[in-house]
C-alpha cells in the first residue's frame, strides 16, 4: 500500500492516448521503412533491368556486326568469284588495289585468309599477326564449318569474324576485322551513356588498368576513378553499382569483354531515380504524420468512456493465454444493460473465442502428437524412421564419455528380400517387414533402439556396452529369432539377414560416418553369404577405396582398350578336334603390367562398370571369332564367353547380342555363354525367361563351374542349357581322390541323361585325360593341351591345324601346340 502511494498517478485515459499515439508512430515508422526499402528494391530492379537491356542491346549489335561481316564475305565472293569460284590470285590483287575502298565503304579494319593448317596466305590491315593466339578459335571454326566471332584487344578492341570459304576449290578461313566502336558508339548514343574500355594489362587508369578508349574523357575518367576507390573490380560483375558525384547520381554497368579479361564500362546518369526517391520519402513522412495525428485523436474520442469496461476486459484477456477459460467466463459474466454496444459484442466474441481456443487446443495437442509420431516413426512397421534414427544416434554419440564408454551400431539388410517382393508380391513383403520389426524389438534390450531406414534396411543402436561379447549375444538372439519359420498365407518363409557392426568410443564421430562404416561391414557380411555378420575394421575402408579406384581404372582401361582376350582351346575327347575357345580377359595395365582376372573381376562384377566390361568382352570375342573364321575358312568352332550375374540379368543383353551377331555375321550357335549357378539361382524365373530368349536366337548356354554353387536337380532339369562344365577343382584330384572320380562320373552321367554335353576344365595330365575319355566326357580344356593364348599365338596355332582342325596326339604335337604360352 505504501509502495502504491509513492507512485505518480497517471490516468488510464492519458496512458491510452499516449500508447495509441506511440503505437501509431511506430507503425508509421515501420510502414515508412518498409516503403522506403521497397522503393530501393524497385530502384535496384530498374538498374538490373537497365543492365539486362544494355547487355541485350550489346549482344544484338555484336551479332549484327557478325552478320554484316558474313554478308560482306558473300559480297566479296560475288565480286571476285570467277565462274562461281574464288581464286587466291584474284583476291590478293583485288585487296591490294582496293583496300582503301574496303576500309572506307565496308568499314573493315583488316582482312586475312588462312589455309586449313592455319598458314596465312593473305593478310591486310589489323589481322592478328600471332596465329598461335587464335589457333584454337580457328580450328573450332573449321570443325564446326560455320562463322564464329571473337573479340581481340590490344591498343584498341577489334571484332574478328572467321568464315569458312572455298578458294581455288580448297577450304580456307577468311578472317574479317571490324572495330568494336562500330558496336559501342551507336549504343552509347542510343542509351545516352558514357563508355570506357579497360585493358587486361596493368596501367595508370582506374583499377590499375590501362584505358583503351573512353567517351568524354575529361568527365568520365575522374568518375571511373571514384568508382574504383569505392568498389573492387570483381564486385562490379555482381550487378550495377551506384555513386553520388558532383551533385549527380551515376550507375556503373560492367562486364568482361575479351578472353584476356578486358572490361567494358557503361555509365548512366540516374539522378532522376534518386530525386524520385527523395520526393517519395517526403510525401510518405507527411502522409504518415497526418495519419498518426488523425487516428490518435479519433481513437481517443471513441475510446474515452468505455475505458472502465476495457480495463475489466483487459484484466480478463490474459486468462486466455493461461488457458484459464472457466475463470474468464466468470469475470465476463454480468447482467446486460438496457442497450448494447460494441463492447458487449467484444465480450461475447471473447467468450466465443475462448470456447473455440479451448477446442482448438485440444485438437492441436491431438494433431501435434500424431504429426510427431508420423514424422519420426515408420508408417509400416511403427519403428523410428531415418530422421528419428539420426536424432537417436546423435544422442547416443553425445552420451559417450558420460554415461557410456562406447556404443555400437548394427546395420541389417535382409537376404533375398527383393526376391520375396518379386515372386510373392509387395503385400507379402510388407507383412514380412512387420514381422521382422516385431522380432527385432523382442531380440534387443530395453535401452537399445531399433530403426527402419527404408526398404529392407534396419539399424540397431546398442548402448551400455560392457564388452564386445554383449554384441555377439544380441546378434545371436537376432539370428535365432529371425530364422524361426514364418507363415504368411500359404507361404512358409525362413528369414535371414546380413549384419554390419561398428563400435564407437569417440563422441566427436559424425553419425553419417558411423552409418557408412556399418554399411561397409554389412556389405562384407553379405558377400560372405546368408545369415552372416562382420565387425568393421579399417581394412574395409581401404577395400572400399581400392574398389572405387579399380572402377575408375576399369573405365579408363575400357576407353583406352587396355583389355585383351586370351583364348584357351577346347577339344573333343574322342578324336582330339578343336571345337572352340574360351575367351579369358587379360588387363595390360600401363603401370602394373599384366593383371589377371582374379585381381579385378569379382570387384567390378556388381558395379555398372561390370556390365560395360562384359559387353566389351562380348564384342571383342565375337570380333576375334569372325577374324579366325576368315583365317581358317571354316566355321566349325565356337567361342565361349563368361557372363557375370549382373550382365546376364541386364534388360539390354538380348538386344545387344543380336546387334553384335548381325554386325559381325556370326551364326548364333557359334556363341556359347557361360553362366554360373549363382547367376541363375538368385532369380530363377527371370533367368529362365532370359535363357529362353537366348535359346530362341540360337545362342548356346553352358553352366560353368558346376558343383561349386547351389547345385539342385530340381532347377537343373528346368534349364534349357547345352553344355555342363565340370569345375577344375574336381578334375585336379582325379589321380588321387576316389571321391572326386565318383563326383565327376556322376556329373557326366547326369548330363548325358539330360541329353546335355560335358566340358571338363583344368585337364593337366594324361591320366586325367585318359580317365575322362573312359567315362564318356565329351570335351576338355586345360594346360595339357594349351594355356590361354594371345591373338598372335592363336593365329599361329590355327595355321598349324589341318582342315579337320585335328589336334596332334603325340608328345611332339602337344609340346608344339599346347605349351607355347604356359
Amino acid at each position: 500500500m505504501m509502495h502504491w502511494a509513492r507512485g505518480r498517478f497517471v490516468s488510464l485515459r492519458w496512458k491510452l492516448v499516449l500508447a495509441t499515439i506511440t503505437l501509431l508512430l511506430l507503425i508509421s515508422l515501420v510502414i515508412g521503412l518498409l516503403g522506403l526499402r521497397r522503393f530501393d528494391e524497385q530502384v535496384g530492379n530498374v538498374l538490373v533491368s537497365q543492365h539486362h537491356a544494355l547487355w541485350r542491346d550489346y549482344s544484338i549489335r555484336l551479332k549484327a556486326t557478325e552478320q554484316r561481316l558474313v554478308s560482306l564475305s558473300h559480297e566479296f565472293h560475288l565480286m571476285l568469284g570467277e565462274d562461281g569460284r574464288l581464286t587466291l590470285a584474284g583476291m590478293s590483287d583485288k585487296v591490294a588495289h582496293h583496300w582503301q575502298d574496303f576500309e572506307l565503304f565496308w568499314r573493315l579494319e583488316g582482312l586475312g585468309l588462312f589455309t586449313t593448317d592455319l598458314t596465312p596466305v593473305l593478310r591486310q590491315g589489323a589481322v592478328a599477326t600471332d596465329v598461335s593466339e587464335v589457333t584454337l578459335w580457328m580450328r573450332e571454326t573449321l570443325s564446326l564449318g560455320e562463322p564464329s566471332l571473337r573479340l581481340r584487344c590490344q591498343l584498341e578492341c577489334l571484332v574478328d569474324v572467321a568464315i569458312p570459304v572455298l578458294v581455288d576449290d580448297q577450304i580456307h578461313l577468311m578472317v574479317m576485322v571490324s572495330d568494336l566502336s562500330e558496336v559501342l558508339a551507336p549504343m552509347a548514343e542510343h542509351h545516352q551513356i558514357e563508355v570506357a574500355l579497360l585493358s587486361a594489362e596493368a596501367g595508370a587508369g582506374p583499377w590499375s588498368r590501362r584505358v583503351l578508349s573512353i567517351t568524354d574523357r575529361a568527365h568520365t575518367q575522374p568518375l571511373l576513378r571514384r568508382f574504383a576507390e569505392q568498389t573492387e573490380l570483381a564486385g562490379l560483375q555482381q550487378g550495377p553499382t551506384q555513386l553520388e558525384w558532383d551533385g549527380r547520381h551515376w550507375a556503373l554497368f560492367a562486364w568482361p569483354l575479351g578472353p584476356a579479361g578486358e572490361q567494358l564500362m557503361l555509365l548512366r546518369d540516374v539522378s532522376d531515380l534518386t530525386l524520385g526517391e527523395r520526393a517519395f520519402v517526403g510525401d510518405l513522412v507527411g502522409i504518415l504524420l497526418m495519419a498518426v495525428l488523425l487516428a490518435g485523436g479519433l481513437g481517443t474520442l471513441a475510446l474515452w468512456r468505455p475505458l472502465a469496461r476495457l480495463h475489466r476486459l483487459g484484466r480478463a484477456l490474459p486468462l486466455l493465454a493461461q488457458s484459464r477459460y472457466d475463470d474468464l467466463r466468470d469475470r465476463l459474466d454480468h447482467r446486460p444493460g438496457w442497450t448494447k454496444d460494441e463492447l458487449d459484442q467484444l465480450e461475447r466474441t471473447t467468450l466465443e473465442v475462448a470456447g473455440q481456443l479451448e477446442r482448438l487446443e485440444g485438437d492441436v495437442d491431438r494433431y501435434t502428437n500424431e504429426l510427431q509420431r508420423m514424422a519420426m516413426m515408420d508408417a509400416l512397421t511403427g519403428l523410428p524412421n531415418r530422421a528419428m534414427f539420426h536424432h537417436e544416434l546423435a544422442k547416443a554419440l553425445g552420451s559417450i564419455g558420460r554415461t557410456d564408454d562406447q556404443i555400437a551400431l548394427l546395420f541389417l539388410d535382409l537376404d533375398e528380400f527383393k526376391r520375396v517382393n518379386d515372386t510373392l508380391g509387395h503385400d507379402i513383403g510388407d507383412e514380412l517387414l512387420k514381422t521382422v520389426a516385431n522380432r527385432l524389438q523382442k531380440s534387443i534390450r530395453s535401452m537399445d533402439t531399433v530403426c527402419r531406414l527404408g526398404g529392407d534396411e534396419f539399424t540397431i543402436i546398442v548402448r551400455g556396452l560392457e564388452s564386445e561379447g554383449d554384441i555377439h549375444r544380441i546378434i545371436h538372439q537376432i539370428f535365432t529369432s529371425l530364422q524361426q519359420p514364418l507363415q504368411l498365407g500359404r507361404h512358409t518363409l525362413i528369414i535371414t539377414t546380413s549384419i554390419g557392426v561398428v563400435f564407437c568410443d569417440n563422441p566427436m564421430m559424425r553419425p553419417e560416418e558411423l552409418l557408412k562404416r556399418a554399411d561397409l561391414a554389412m556389405y562384407q557380411a553379405k558377400q560372405a553369404g546368408r545369415s552372416n555378420y562382420r565387425v568393421f575394421n579399417e581394412q574395409m575402408l581401404e577395400s572400399a577405396s581400392r574398389r572405387l579406384m579399380l572402377e575408375q581404372d576399369i573405365r579408363i582401361a575400357l576407353k583406352e582398350r587396355q583389355l585383351a582376350l586370351a583364348m584357351q582351346p577346347i577339344l573333343t575327347m574322342d578324336d582330339n578336334r578343336l571345337v572352340g575357345f574360351e575367351a579369358l580377359v587379360r588387363w595390360y595395365h600401363p603401370n602394373r603390367g599384366l593383371v589377371m582376372p582374379s585381381e579385378f573381376i569379382q570387384e567390378v562384377d556388381e558395379s555398372k562398370e561390370g556390365v560395360e566390361l562384359g559387353n566389351y568382352v562380348l564384342e571383342y570375342a565375337i570380333d576375334l571369332l569372325a577374324r579366325y573364321t576368315r583365317q581358317l575358312g571354316s566355321d566349325q568352332f565356337y567361342v565361349a564367353v563368361n557372363l557375370s550375374p549382373n550382365q546376364y540379368m541386364s534388360a539390354d543383353l538380348v538386344k545387344y547380342l543380336q546387334g553384335l551377331l548381325e554386325r559381325y555375321r556370326i551364326h548364333p550357335s557359334r556363341l556359347v555363354l557361360e553362366l554360373t549357378e549363382e547367376s541363375l539361382i538368385k532369380n530363377l524365373d527371370r533367368a529362365m525367361a532370359i535363357m529362353q530368349q537366348l535359346k530362341s536366337m540360337g545362342v548356346r548356354i553352358a553352366i560353368d563351374d558346376f558343383g561349386t554353387g547351389y547345385s539342385s536337380l530340381s532347377y537343373l532339369k528346368q534349364l534349357p542349357f547345352d553344355l555342363l562344365k565340370v569345375d577344375r577343382g574336381f578334375v585336379a584330384d582325379l589321380d588321387n581322390s576316389d571321391v572326386d572320380r565318383n563326383i565327376v562320373t556322376s556329373v557326366i552321367d547326369l548330363a548325358h541323361n539330360l541329353k546335355r554335353q560335358v566340358v571338363a576344365e583344368g585337364v593337366e595330365s594324361h591320366d586325367q585325360r585318359q580317365f575322362l575319355r573312359q567315362i564318356g566326357c565329351d570335351y576338355a580344356q586345360g594346360y595339357l593341351f594349351s594355356a590361354p593364348l594371345d591373338e598372335h599365338q592363336t593365329q599361329v596355332l590355327l595355321a598349324q591345324l589341318d582342315e579337320q582342325l585335328r589336334w596332334p596326339d603325340d608328345e611332339r604335337g602337344v609340346q608344339l601346340l599346347g605349351r607355347q604360352n604356359r
